[in-house]
């Protein structure tokens, strides 16, 4: 798809983009829009049949009337649309070369980029001797970072995974594939730590944001009855807390138990909120594509997209089931005013 951006269908003369569903003639590479495919039923570029040739990228002309050139990315070879940065395929910089004078000027830290192609980024190919040196180098222009589509992470793509993510893939790829090249599952997600239910339900995590919630409700119960036995009004709980002994040396170690399950919790889910997403994410493609008999990779690619994402449903869902300790002693407040009148 990369090689086809900002070149133009031969049937309705639109230009490509990431979004478009496209199609290739099998005999001579010509791309279309799948409707216009569908809608010609056959291939219309008949001179390249003719003389046996195949498709090569063709752009719109400058203002100088000249033809725009494509740019071969000198690291992979893969043609990118002019004015590209970052090769779509690799991910490493195409343009870095502008003409012979400017080798020995192009440098990143304190090496020549175009003698050592990895100096600019040490994690194109596992980076020298498999070690990360220097920081990702993420294209923004680009939903999957700048990183290879094809690249492999245990059986599923880059191209896969950013499909499943959705949104903000700036933020999670740079991280899975640190997972991948590190081999360590640490990284810090302060959503994950402050609102994991909230987090892992966002992201259609609904046995996790379940656990989740348990444990937080489970280590609050001894603040719950320690505040309920001082405040009084609330019924049947008020009641309840009272005739338990806040000040023995037993509730109070059961106290201090529910505080270290509730920061653990936090300091968990803060740590290996993204690495939890990632084995999910990596987990349910997988699943899909060991279920998908489809030969149409649209079709696939529509079912990662749909199973993964955001769900705002399970958002409001765990919100509503957060709220639900408070309403609950909002009950028995109330039940508690009302049968004093």
């Amino acid at each position: 798809m990369s090689g086809y951006i900002g070149t133009r269908c031969m049937v309705c003369s639109e230009k490509f983009t990431s979004e478009d569903d496209v199609v290739v003639c099998p005999e001579c590479g010509t791309p279309y829009h799948r409707e216009c495919w569908q809608k010609e039923g056959k291939c219309v570029n008949t001179a390249l049949h003719d003389c046996g040739g195949s498709w090569k990228p063709s752009y719109d002309t400058g203002r100088d009337g000249s033809e725009s050139e494509a740019v071969v990315c000198r690291f992979c070879g893969n043609t990118n649309p002019p004015l590209t940065l970052f090769c779509r395929r690799c991910g490493m910089p195409v343009s870095t070369i502008q003409n012979e004078s400017d080798k020995t000027a192009q440098t990143f830290s304190g090496m020549n980029i175009n003698d050592d192609p990895n100096a600019y980024n040490r994690n194109a190919n596992g980076g020298m001797g498999g070690v990360q040196m220097n920081p990702f180098l993420i294209n923004y222009s680009d939903p999957l970072c700048g990183f290879s589509p094809d690249e492999d992470f245990d059986g599923v793509k880059m191209s896969e995974l950013g499909d499943y993510v959705g949104t903000n893939t700036h933020y999670y790829l740079p991280i899975f594939k640190r997972f991948k090249e590190t081999n360590r599952g640490i990284s810090w997600n302060f959503c994950a730590m402050l609102f994991p239910e909230l987090y892992f339900s966002y992201r259609k995590m609904p046995l996790i944001a379940l656990a989740a919630f348990i444990v937080r409700t489970v280590s609050q119960i001894p603040q719950y009855i320690a505040l309920l036995s001082q405040l009084g009004g609330f019924g049947v709980f008020s009641d309840m807390a009272a005739s338990i002994n806040i000040t023995s040396g037993a509730f109070r170690g059961v106290l201090m138990i529910g505080y270290v399950l509730f920061y653990t919790l936090m300091f968990t889910t803060g740590l290996f909120g993204n690495k939890l997403y990632f084995d999910s994410a990596v987990r349910k493609i997988k699943k899909i594509k060991s279920r998908e008999t489809s030969p149409d990779s649209t079709v696939l690619r529509a079912k990662i997209v749909k199973k993964g994402g955001t769900s705002a449903l399970w958002l409001v869902l765990f919100i509503c089931l957060m709220a639900l300790p408070s309403i609950i002693l909002w009950f028995g407040q109330y039940t508690a005013m009302f049968g004093k009148i």
